[in-house]
């Protein structure tokens, strides 16, 4: 026979052995559920846990609409709502980014120009008219030289003093290190070609200057020193005073790189200026994912290089470079290059 839902309630209360105010504590409703489960007569058993749940139910609506307690202190703080699964990564992805946000931390590394690797480079019009008192360095001269050969280049700056006088103003140290590596070339056991290393000083100023909607990210001054560390006669060196500026207006950045000789005859390559000239031009463009750049300097003797890059991740990107020109090393200052090289990319300049 069913009983109303009343009736179940008062066939099970002597089973209960307590009042339905008690059930408030989990300890309670636990002896409670015992009890109803040592009941042999299922039909008692069934109207127990009835009468058990429907008690549990009018305890919780008791608790829920009595008043709140009286504040009795003023300064008394809001309950904290606990933070959720989904807030937590958000918080700690909001610190995270302060900390990477924060570039000019004194005597922190950060990247500098572009760092890249490319596996793969193709020359058809490789320097094989070195003198010939440069034979000392044979595996570069005549059909030794693979035309296929491996680019990379390490760049990174550390500031040394930020904020100067209360200013954006940096005092930094940076190392730029391009190497031309003829991996596959195994006859001569694969030997590097030619190695430059850019060692630099200077002031960064990154102000909050903005006309005609171009934003001016950054205003360089710094004393540069460039050198492949040969000995003669395959030393090449220069020393020069670079000024720099980088500006952008929405996805188009510019920048645009000037410097003056600190001597206007180097000893081991004396004409230098004339192919290399005295200033470049640099430019970026961002479509969507792509980004596009170019850098082209010295009309007399024109050189252009081309990019393209993609993203495969969040830190790295496939990296197409196409130079055609005067310049890519110091060994080839005076030597027309036409190269094109796949790889990768860690960052781009500008």
């Amino acid at each position: 026979m069913i009983h109303p839902p009343n009736t179940r309630i008062a066939l099970a209360a002597p089973l209960l052995c307590l009042p339905l105010t008690s059930l408030a504590t989990e300890s309670d409703l636990s002896a409670s559920l015992a009890r109803c489960a040592q009941v042999e007569d299922s039909t008692q058993r069934l109207s127990c846990f009835d009468a058990l749940s429907a008690a549990k139910t009018s305890s919780s609506a008791a608790l829920t609409l009595a008043p709140a307690p009286a504040n009795t202190s003023a300064s008394a703080a809001p309950p904290t709502a606990p933070m959720t699964a989904e807030a937590a990564p958000r918080a700690q992805s909001a610190g995270m980014q302060l900390d990477e946000g924060d570039k000019r931390q004194a005597l922190g590394v950060r990247l500098y120009r572009p760092n890249y690797l490319l596996p793969v480079t193709y020359n058809d019009n490789p320097n094989r008219n070195l003198p010939a008192e440069e034979t000392i360095d044979i595996p570069f001269l005549g059909d030794a030289l693979d035309k296929v050969e491996m680019k990379f280049q390490i760049s990174f700056e550390v500031p040394v003093w930020t904020d100067i006088l209360d200013q954006p103003l940096d005092l930094y140290f940076a190392y730029t290190q391009l190497a031309f590596f003829q991996a596959y070339n195994r006859e001569y056991s694969s030997p590097f070609r030619e190695t430059n290393y850019e060692p630099e000083v200077g002031f960064n100023w990154q102000p909050d200057v903005s006309a005609f909607g171009w934003q001016l990210r950054s205003a360089r001054a710094m004393l540069n020193h460039q050198s492949n560390g040969r000995s003669e006669p395959l030393s090449r060196s220069w020393n020069r005073l670079i000024g720099q500026l980088e500006a952008n207006r929405g996805d188009l950045t510019l920048g645009l790189r000037l410097w003056s000789p600190l001597e206007t005859s180097p000893s081991d390559n004396p004409d230098i200026y004339d192919y290399l000239g005295y200033g470049e031009l640099h430019a970026a463009y961002d479509l969507k994912k792509h980004h596009f750049g170019v850098m082209f300097r010295n009309p007399a003797h024109p050189t252009v290089q081309l990019d393209w890059t993609y993203p495969l991740g969040d830190t790295i990107r496939f990296y197409v470079q196409y130079f055609n020109g005067y310049g890519e090393s110091l060994l080839d200052y005076n030597h027309s290059v036409n190269r094109i090289g796949v790889g990768f990319l860690v960052n781009e300049w500008p």
